[in-house]
């Protein structure tokens, strides 16, 4: 068992758990906001011992060298003595020298840094208050073409530094910056990026940095399509309109759509009366060889990520930077579940279950012996995660409802899988359908419902599992008496209607009576453990 040495306190991590999580545990004072290594609040410095590569990722090279890591996605596996950051390692001084108001509740901000600054296309960075709040914002300007640093702030009621920003920060004021973060990025040298056609569909201040991509494209001589997409509740929110159209006549290779989807959106003259993701549905069928960049709403980003994987985007051409919002999202399962539509030409493709099986049998034989992946199977046999796969996935594709397991949220409340696993598991059961002769669409059809359930799946830190509305603690073992006849998780005998059975809230195990006694142990390790 590992443990974080910080501020002279020893803080033991539990199997399993990321080093912010044990920190925050244990009382430890760490600043943070996404919990899930994009927005680098919580970065600390590790003095000795190795907090791991991953615990690194997306982080300035500088950075990396000189031992700062990431708590929120550390799992070191030795102890390790963090200190706080030195300021000056991370932020740099920005002057106000423009600020105007581009709608009635965004502001643009032009900011001088006092240093040397440099920021790839799509990236964002921290600005800090003086009290300690910090917030994420999406860099507008092109940096290798433009003289300042932009910003575009919406004013958000209640929020802790919005208001500030937009309504009491003057020219002439001083700002204390960190960055450049994030992934969502376009790079010229990657190989093809100047070739490969570009969707960019964003709502709200998402534009942002979507308008930095879209521009340093076309200023690089980018040669295949852009489209640009802009979602907005009412015409207001369209507050680059007037650019994005200019620009839109300047280059023939970009297209702009501004989308409003608030009701009576239709009389308006040179915007699309509804969504963005709408929008570009109607005008994009087929997006292979596309490359996708997605921001704003986190609804409409998981519902166009799904959208562009069963499109035919390569997922590593689909780049995403949605907001992120206080507090752990409410799961959807039972709506998402409910608006699958039956798909037989993919079960007749699958024959009737006998190839869906051995995809299953060929998959988890890989998963089991995967170092990244068959930790979260240690106390599952593969038959039974096969069975339970199978059928759960059997009900979606015919429309039956023999599927008496959990659902995707509570089926996997207590692992915690990043986008990037998420995705490095797909590709794995991609390449197995291929195998065994799956075609491309019915591929793309059967992982656009994995897609469908990626935010109740992705997570920083354990959740607890939701019963009637309520959230109860991972660690928790209750006796439940049986309303619905299932199956033991530990014999796979039934348990019929007003039986008892031993539930294990971290990992969602039922068992019988007679195994509940010598699972209790085996099942749920004891703390420290």
């Amino acid at each position: 068992m590992a443990k974080i040495t910080y501020e002279g306190k020893q803080y033991p991590l539990f199997e399993g758990e990321d080093a912010l999580r044990g920190l925050m545990r244990g009382g430890a004072s760490v600043a943070y906001s996404c919990r899930k290594g994009t927005c680098q609040t919580c970065m600390l410095h590790a003095v000795a011992g190795d907090p791991g590569e991953a615990s690194k990722r997306g982080m300035r090279e500088e950075l990396r060298s000189r031992g700062y890591f990431l708590p929120c996605i550390a799992h070191p596996a030795e102890d390790v003595i963090a200190a706080r950051p030195d300021p000056s390692a991370l932020s740099v001084r920005m002057h106000v020298q423009q600020k105007s108001m581009v709608a009635a509740d965004v502001a643009r901000l032009l900011l001088e840094p006092e240093t040397n600054f440099t920021a790839k296309p799509g990236q964002f960075v921290n600005v800090a208050r003086g009290d300690g709040a910090s917030r994420s914002y999406s860099i507008a300007s092109v940096i290798a073409e433009d003289y300042y640093v932009e910003l575009h702030v919406r004013r958000t009621p209640g929020g802790s530094l919005s208001p500030w920003l937009v309504d009491d920060v003057s020219v002439g004021d001083v700002l204390t910056v960190d960055g450049p973060h994030g992934e969502c990025v376009w790079d010229a040298s990657e190989a093809g990026a100047l070739d490969r056609p570009l969707l960019l569909i964003g709502t709200g201040t998402g534009l942002a940095p979507l308008w930095a991509i879209a521009r340093a494209a076309l200023f690089a001589g980018h040669r295949g399509g852009i489209a640009l997409f802009h979602g907005a509740r009412e015409r207001s929110g369209l507050y680059l309109h007037r650019e994005l159209e200019l620009l839109a006549r300047e280059h023939e290779r970009f297209t702009y759509t501004g989308c409003v989807s608030a009701k009576g959106a239709g009389e308006l003259e040179g915007v699309f009366a509804g969504r963005a993701l709408d929008a570009a549905k109607q005008r994009h069928s087929a997006l292979e060889g596309w490359a996708v960049y997605l921001a704003g709403l986190p609804a409409m980003v998981h519902d166009a990520r799904r959208w562009a994987v069963s499109a035919g985007v390569d997922r590593a051409q689909i780049k995403a930077d949605p907001f992120e919002f206080a507090g752990p999202i409410v799961p959807e399962d039972d709506r998402k579940l409910a608006s699958v539509e039956p798909d037989l030409d993919l079960w007749n493709a699958l024959e009737q279950g006998a190839k869906l099986r051995a995809i299953l049998e060929d998959f988890y034989t890989i998963v089991y012996a995967d170092p990244r992946l068959a930790p979260f199977f240690h106390r599952v046999t593969k038959d039974h995660a096969v069975g339970k796969q199978y059928s759960f996935l059997a009900d979606l594709f015919t429309g039956r409802h023999d599927y008496f397991g959990l659902k995707p949220f509570n089926a996997h409340h207590w692992m915690v899988i990043s986008d990037e696993l998420f995705d490095y598991r797909e590709r794995l059961i991609c390449a197995v359908m291929r195998e065994h002769g799956l075609s491309e669409a019915h591929v793309r059809r059967w992982t656009a419902l994995h897609e469908l359930f990626r935010r109740e799946m992705v997570k920083s830190a354990p959740r607890g599992l939701i019963v009637d509305g309520v959230e109860h603690e991972p660690e928790k073992i209750t006796d439940e008496k049986i309303e619905v006849a299932t199956l033991c998780d530990g014999c796979h005998d039934e348990m019929p209607e007003g039986s008892t059975g031993r539930l294990l809230w971290r990992t969602g195990e039922l068992f019988c009576s007679k195994c509940a006694a010598k699972k209790r142990a085996s099942a749920v390790p004891p703390p420290g453990a």
